[in-house]
């Protein structure tokens, strides 16, 4: 089966779907699938174009030309590209499945559709992107041969506009690596994993390190992650404001191996995001077998049970997450590493071979449902 792939920002982009996306099409290809990309012709951070075409780990990408940006851009070139698949797999709900829905009649292949959180993440014109879901995406869904919701908290928020009959809930996938991760613990070092957004709260977990470095005073935070909002330079005065610079340390965009290394070395992972769609970074974070504190949201809870394999706290609560901070770091190894544990065999739903079943029937079941017409 030939599928086609369109996601806005992909490789050298890094970021939670861009890394779901190569999972997926690595799996399909082992499986006897072809797969193709399309995506925009430069990343968001970027004013210099990226090569029209390329090869990413055996993946034939396209790349095309457009105008707008992160909020909104219009990208039509995508339509040269539509014909002549089994399905297309649009990963979001932006331009690309608009304009696909409303060409469905002339490029005549199935569309297959991957919520990743839809569009709520900020509380950006959050009023306009209520009427938007309501009206243009709900038209556009009507195209849609199946809608995947990648978590429990997607398929409530799409439930309202597309019918039972449509949706799926599957996950995305966790690699293999991260299970192979043993953890050798860095005492005192909190990570956090994620591009440095509004949305991902690590000013919130800049915020608690005063508190927390003054009952256990080697404590370090790490970020891992990309700056794609322009904040590492606030988040730092911030750090120097709280007293903590020193032991505040923004990594940038790592490769798998050095993730995995740190990982590896962290005394807890952090995850205080106030919006999440899945929650990709903690499901890998629980693979490694690390204890991760997680803000208490609607995505969070679908993955930890407090005091079983993780914690919940409101990160808003300073006082509080710090409490639990400190009294996490004071954990016996032991205890530290039976939640580790109970965490990665938690995570081991998310396998990809089990993820990659089911998107398989999907799209053999929304070819078929295309052939009889």
């Amino acid at each position: 089966m030939n599928v086609l792939h369109a996601v806005r920002q992909f490789s050298p982009s890094v970021g939670g779907i861009e890394s779901a996306v190569m999972a997926l099409c690595g799996r399909l290809r082992r499986r006897g699938h072809e797969c193709e990309i399309v995506t925009l012709g430069r990343l968001w951070d970027h004013a210099h174009p990226l090569p029209s075409t390329d090869i990413v780990e055996g993946v034939r990408v396209h790349r095309i030309p457009f105008v707008g940006g992160r909020r909104f851009f219009v990208a039509p070139g995508i339509l040269k590209f539509a014909a002549g698949h089994a399905v297309i797999h649009v990963h979001a709900i932006d331009f690309f499945l608009d304009f696909l829905a409303a060409t469905r009649w002339r490029h005549r292949t199935p569309l297959v559709v991957s919520t990743h959180g839809g569009f709520f993440h900020t509380g950006w014109a959050t009023a306009a992107k209520r009427i938007y879901f309501q009206t243009i995406t709900r038209l556009a869904l009507t195209q849609a041969a199946r809608v995947i919701c990648d978590s429990g908290q997607d398929d409530r928020l799409f439930a309202p506009i597309v019918p039972a009959e449509k949706r799926v809930t599957i996950a995305n996938g966790v690699e293999d690596l991260f299970f192979q991760i043993r953890k050798s613990v860095d005492p005192g070092l909190l990570v956090v994993v994620g591009r440095v957004a509004g949305h991902k709260g690590i000013d919130r977990a800049i915020g608690l390190l005063p508190r927390v470095r003054q009952a256990v005073p080697q404590t370090r935070l790490v970020i891992v992650g990309p700056d794609v909002e322009g904040l590492r330079a606030p988040l730092e005065g911030l750090a120097r404001e709280r007293g903590v610079a020193a032991g505040v340390t923004f990594a940038g965009a790592v490769d798998r191996a050095a993730l995995t290394e740190y990982l590896a070395r962290a005394h807890l992972v952090l995850a205080p995001s106030i919006y999440e769609g899945f929650g990709i970074a903690v499901i890998e974070a629980m693979a490694s077998g690390s204890l991760v504190i997680a803000n208490d949201i609607e995505a969070h809870r679908e993955l930890i049970r407090t005091d079983v394999n993780g914690l919940l706290v409101d990160f808003s609560d300073e006082e509080r997450a710090a409490e639990v901070v400190v009294q996490a770091l004071r954990l016996p190894a032991a205890h530290l590493a039976g939640i580790g544990e109970r965490a990665r065999a938690a995570a081991a739903r998310f396998g990809w071979d089990l993820v990659v079943d089911r998107v398989e029937r999907v799209y053999r079941e929304s070819a078929t449902a295309e052939a009889r017409g």
